[in-house]
């Protein structure tokens, strides 16, 4: 009897295992609704590893509704489109049943439900991102008070207390951030995170401490892939070694290459004319061209805009008075690309014998290096 009653269970414990492989989903289905649109074409894109966006598929939008069916290999990032529209609805895709309801003009608030993995990289902005931000926002609000949007200087006691006001919101932000990354290590969510946070506001070491976090399975993703490469360029990069040489066409046509400045002290100095605390920072560099340059300081302004127009309007503008190149194609202007440029304003200032001395160096941090550089020749 114990014998028929143990072959029992292993003949259920086996039907139950192959009811439970057949219903595993083996791919996505994206059911989708669009109020206000009955019928159209509706795309789903996503990005290259070279950071191109592509349309990887397309379906009929009937009587408000759509659906996309396919596999992902891992999850990934896409948007689900319509035709002429900028933005989209913004999901990491993986192989689930995912519900999908928008509006017809603002397919990017979306509400996205199914997606496990997406839920959890989101929540990350719908929670520890909020509370930094209720802390940042009066932090930049006083800051920009006190400095009447950048038309005043700040006295020493100003800048003394707005220090520790970054410093603490800084250590509140890393803390909050560290948990999350901490606590997701094995989800895609904290590579994400990590790449949107802390490649873009963090240190290299930093970057080098949270990949090391992450599980083996995460560092072997398509992200977590991303962020090694990340790592092996800010090597490339640091402090100490030779900076990449490169060329691009200044205004006028011209080809201006990195090399040209070999032998001087040159701050290679990557902005664009849309960005606020580029054009926020240009009197600092100003200041500091008009000081050092008669002793061998030199800039070469590298522009990530794509209209020729405004990149030289804001030249004039603001008075950037030294050289500047740009092959006009945004983010994806290939000397960003080279030296891992992920926001603006980023900088490198190079010494005469082509080797990187320091990187975004900004306001007083700048000036002050100058001045240790200069006063020493």
């Amino acid at each position: 009897m114990k014998s028929t009653i143990l072959k029992s269970g292993l003949a259920a414990l086996a039907l139950l295992t192959t009811i439970t492989s057949c219903s595993k989903k083996e791919g996505y289905t994206i059911n989708g609704t669009i109020a206000g649109l009955d019928k159209g074409t509706v795309y789903l894109e996503n990005t290259d590893e070279k950071g191109n966006k592509q349309i990887v598929d397309s379906t009929q939008i009937k009587g408000g509704a759509f659906i996309f069916e396919g596999k992902v290999n891992e999850p990934l990032l896409y948007t689900i489109k319509l035709k002429g529209q900028e933005y989209g609805a913004f999901l990491l895709l993986d192989n689930e049943n995912i519900k999908v309801e928008a509006k017809k003009d603002s397919i990017f608030k979306a509400k996205i439900t199914g997606a496990t993995q997406y839920d959890i990289y989101q929540s990350y902005y719908n929670n520890e991102f909020k509370e930094i931000q209720k802390i940042a926002g009066p932090v930049y609000k006083l800051s920009d008070s006190l400095q009447q949007n950048g038309k005043v200087k700040l006295t020493p006691e100003q800048q003394t207390m707005m220090d520790k006001k970054w410093k603490d919101l800084a250590a509140f932000a890393d803390d909050l951030t560290d948990k999350y990354i901490l606590k997701n290590k094995d989800k895609i969510g904290a590579a994400l995170v990590i790449s949107d946070r802390i490649v873009s506001y963090g240190t290299p070491e930093q970057v080098k401490k949270y990949y090391a976090v992450l599980t083996p399975e995460i560092q072997k993703s398509f992200y977590g892939k991303q962020l090694k490469a990340t790592i092996d360029l800010n090597d490339k990069t640091a402090p100490g070694a030779v900076a990449p040489e490169f060329s691009q066409t200044d205004v006028n046509g011209k080809v201006v290459k990195l090399s040209d400045y070999k032998g001087k002290y040159v701050l290679v100095d990557f902005w664009a004319s849309w960005c606020g605390p580029c054009r926020k920072e240009n009197p600092n560099v100003v200041l500091a061209y008009k000081t050092y340059h008669d002793k061998g300081f030199n800039v070469l302004g590298v522009s990530l805009d794509d209209k020729k127009k405004l990149w030289e309007k804001a030249i004039e503008k603001d008075g950037l008075t030294w050289t500047h190149v740009s092959d006009l194609k945004g983010w994806q202007n290939e000397v960003a690309t080279l030296y891992g440029v992920k926001l603006v304003p980023t900088n490198y200032l190079i010494g005469p014998d082509g080797k990187i001395i320091a990187k975004n160096l900004r306001e007083a941090e700048l000036q002050s290096k100058l001045k240790e550089i200069f006063s020493k020749s």
